[in-house]
């Protein structure tokens, strides 16, 4: 099914209501939209495929407005395969189109795919004209690959963000702003952007001023990803603003892992000395939410605290995962607490300060490192470890 954004430019991307799984780690239980938009004037554009499984729809939806043999242009804002594992089946059909990339999307594309298309390289707000609309490239380095270009039609004044304020969840044939649940919306947009683009959170500040000093009017903004946003276009850039944002929150975020619930009463303990001191503390199983929700709740937060028991004399499996992707997705500097239990030998709460700390996290101190059940001085620590999180917090 196609969908009318102004006249002659349209949607016609899919929903995915099958993967369980988005980049076979995220939970997407209200689905993912692929979404493509098919651009007819004097020159027929299409920019953005869709997954390699969804290329059949793809091609049925664009077929309800043109011949896709008479495409002529392929616009590919990213290289992705959920944005381009159709193109070989378009590539068939429209053996005449052209691919329209950057010059690092083109590398790319070479490497993916065994395609006999011409091409263009898309310079930095180069234009291109397809009778009575002129599209404009704006390079969007590392949203969220090197190669990325987000793609403005000047006349409509729409921009087509790629990855850029995008959001899990299909659309079911609901695709603007106003015809959806926006708080929904903002929490599986918030989730997107936090698993999936934390780690280039620099570049979404970078891309948001580009585009902001470019002096361009948007009326409406149509990301690769969830709805299009016609009724308040800045809504999703202030959004993205705020989440990608230096500023942390005055929030303690606990995450624990617990086998035995040693660690979960330690856990409790410190929830509960903070609470006393008024900070406002949010604390997670890491064995029964999910690790994007998890990471939802603490890239922002003011302070993390960990806590693990020691499994096999290393950490336990989930929270020594839930490090890693603190290391990984380059969570912004801020101070990481630590608590932990073991029974007979300890490892676990030695080797997770470790990493933490040689990745240049502040550890805060003291590390309360308990066998068994907590001693009097132990639990004199967690009132010392909070007392320490909340000054911090101030």
């Amino acid at each position: 099914m196609h969908r009318e954004l102004t006249k002659g430019v349209y949607f016609v991307g899919v929903d995915d209501n099958h993967t369980e799984l988005f980049e076979n780690l995220w939970d997407i239980p209200f689905g993912v939209s692929y979404n493509s938009y098919l651009i007819v004037d004097e020159k027929i554009a299409v920019i953005e495929g869709v997954k390699g499984p969804w290329a059949d729809e793809w091609l049925d939806n664009i077929r309800e407005l043109v011949d896709p043999s008479k495409i002529d242009y392929i616009i590919l804002n990213h290289m992705e395969p959920d944005h381009t594992g159709s193109l070989p089946d378009i590539a068939k059909i429209a053996p005449n189109a052209k691919l329209v990339y950057t010059q690092k999307a083109s590398a790319m594309q070479k490497s993916f795919f065994d395609l006999d298309l011409d091409e263009i390289i898309a310079e930095d707000l180069q234009e291109l004209s397809l009778g009575s609309k002129t599209l404009q490239f704006v390079h969007a380095k590392f949203l969220h690959w090197p190669e990325t270009m987000m793609t403005y039609i000047k006349e409509d004044e729409i921009l087509f963000s790629c990855d850029a304020f995008g959001a899990f969840g299909a659309l079911n044939g609901l695709h603007f702003d106003d015809e959806i649940n926006m708080e929904i919306i903002e929490w599986e947009a918030k989730r997107y952007v936090c698993t999936i683009i934390t780690a280039y959170f620099k570049f979404v500040q970078a891309g948001i001023k580009k585009v902001k000093d470019l002096g361009i009017g948007i009326k409406m903004i149509a990301p690769s990803h969830g709805p299009i946003y016609r009724k308040d276009p800045m809504w999703i850039v202030n959004k993205y603003d705020e989440w990608s944002g230096p500023e942390l929150e005055k929030v303690c975020t606990i995450v624990y892992g617990s086998m035995y619930g040693f660690t979960f009463r330690v856990a409790m303990n410190l929830k509960k000395e903070l609470e006393k001191l008024d900070v406002t503390v949010k604390m997670f199983n890491i064995s029964y939410t999910g690790l994007s929700r998890v990471i939802t709740e603490t890239v922002r937060a003011g302070v993390i605290v960990l806590g693990t028991p020691t499994y096999d004399a290393f950490p336990f499996p989930k929270i020594w995962n839930f490090a890693n992707e603190i290391q990984g997705k380059r969570y912004p500097p801020r101070p990481i607490g630590i608590l932990g239990t073991y029974g007979w030998q300890g490892g676990g709460v030695e080797k997770i300060t470790k990493q933490l700390a040689d990745a240049r996290y502040e550890i805060l101190e003291p590390i309360v490192h308990v066998k068994g059940r907590p001693t009097e001085e132990q639990s004199a620590q967690c009132k010392s470890l909070a007392k320490v999180i909340a000054e911090r917090l101030k």
